[in-house]
């Protein structure tokens, strides 16, 4: 009989710990003593890191196919400004033992492959209009929503650090635009 209640007890017990709320409140990480950040932190996160990617790989194909040197210029401070973010990001993504993304989403990269499709005034106009304005606009409603809404103190001051950055490079495409001839 003994041997019975010292079953039924583990049992219990068991019970008792899996489906402890107190146990459970906060997923962990791979890395020790980390607490993994809020899953709208880790969304942000993501959807910045895939932005930046994005930025980046576009940018890339507008320096060779861009018809003006200011789309040229500016396709040059979209790389730079958004490797410097993503490098801070990836930084802040180990510190917080989130595994972020290293390229952008398929759909992004169809985007990408229909651009290097273009070549002259239509590649500037579609570059201005999908990276510069879209992209950017996306970018500061994203990163202006996290500065307000983080959980994590380090993700939210991330945000609040870059968003100016992102915020100022949406007043440039703007800018560009009318010199390509898109009346913005």
């Amino acid at each position: 009989m003994s041997s019975t209640k010292h079953g039924l007890s583990s049992m219990i017990v068991t019970l008792v710990l899996f489906f402890s709320p107190a146990i459970q409140a906060a997923p962990l990480t791979d890395s020790p003593q980390v607490v993994r950040p809020a899953d709208s932190d880790v969304i942000f996160m993501r959807k910045a890191a895939e932005a930046g990617a994005y930025e980046i790989e576009a940018s890339k194909v507008a320096l060779s196919k861009a018809s003006t040197l200011a789309v040229k210029t500016f396709a040059s401070q979209m790389i730079r400004d958004h490797e410097a973010a993503d490098k801070d990001l990836m930084l802040l993504a180990q510190q917080v033992g989130v595994k972020l993304p290293a390229s952008p989403s398929a759909e992004k990269m169809q985007e990408i492959n229909q651009l290097e499709r273009l070549n002259g005034a239509a590649f500037d106009k579609a570059y201005v209009q999908n990276v510069g304005i879209d992209g950017h606009q996306d970018a500061v409603a994203m990163f202006r929503k996290a500065s307000d809404n983080a959980k994590n103190d380090r993700i939210s001051a991330f945000a609040k650090k870059t968003l100016p950055t992102v915020t100022h490079h949406l007043g440039m495409a703007h800018k560009l635009a009318r010199e390509v001839g898109m009346g913005q």
